[in-house]
C-alpha cells in the first residue's frame, strides 16, 4: 500500500512528466508549427524568422512596414525541423512566411530587401499552389501551420512584390 502512495506521489508531483513540450505555449495569441528544412543553410545565413502580412504587401515598403512582428524572433536553422511560435494580434493573415536573412544591418527601410529572402511560407490546404490565410482568434494561437523552407530556392522580394531596392 506504502508503494501505491509513493507512485500516486511522483506521478502528481510531475505534472506532465514526460510529456512533449506544447509548440503553442499556453496563453500565446498567435500562430505555431514546424519549419522543414531542405538542404544546407548557405555559409552566409545569420537568421531565419517567420513573418506575416494581414494583406499582402504589394511594395518593398508595405514589405517592411507592415510585416508582423515587426522585430522578428529567429528560428533554429541547424536541424532538418524545428518549431517555431508567433505572437500576432487577432485577425486575418494572407502571407506568413519564413524568411531568410544574409549578415547585414537592418534599418526598417526598403533597403533591407538586399539581405533578405523569402524561403518559404504558407501555403492554402486546399491548393497547395497558393498561399494560404490564417486567421489568429482573439484568445488563443492557431497550432500546425507548417512549411517547407528549401535553401537552395531563397527568392528575393521582387518576386513577389513590386521594389525599386535590391
Amino acid at each position: 500500500m506504502r508503494t501505491v502512495f509513493l507512485l500516486i506521489a511522483v506521478v502528481t508531483a510531475c505534472g506532465g512528466g514526460l510529456e512533449p513540450e506544447p509548440i503553442c505555449a499556453r496563453g500565446l495569441v498567435g500562430l505555431c508549427g514546424t519549419v522543414r528544412f531542405r538542404g544546407s543553410a548557405p555559409a552566409n545565413t545569420e537568421n531565419v524568422f517567420i513573418a506575416a502580412y494581414a494583406a499582402f504587401p504589394q511594395t518593398c515598403t508595405d514589405l517592411i512596414n507592415n510585416r508582423r512582428p515587426i522585430i522578428p524572433g529567429s528560428v533554429p536553422f541547424t536541424d532538418s525541423i524545428a518549431p517555431y511560435s508567433v505572437a500576432l494580434s487577432p485577425g486575418a493573415y494572407e502571407w506568413v512566411l519564413a524568411v531568410w536573412k544574409k549578415p547585414g544591418p537592418l534599418t526598417l527601410s526598403p533597403a533591407d530587401t538586399q539581405y533578405l529572402r523569402v524561403a518559404g511560407y504558407y501555403r492554402s490546404p486546399t491548393d497547395s499552389t497558393q498561399r494560404g490565410t490564417v486567421i489568429v482568434p482573439a484568445n488563443s494561437a492557431v497550432n500546425d501551420i507548417d512549411f517547407v523552407v528549401n535553401f537552395y530556392s531563397l527568392r528575393p522580394a521582387t518576386d513577389f512584390v513590386n521594389c525599386t531596392v535590391q
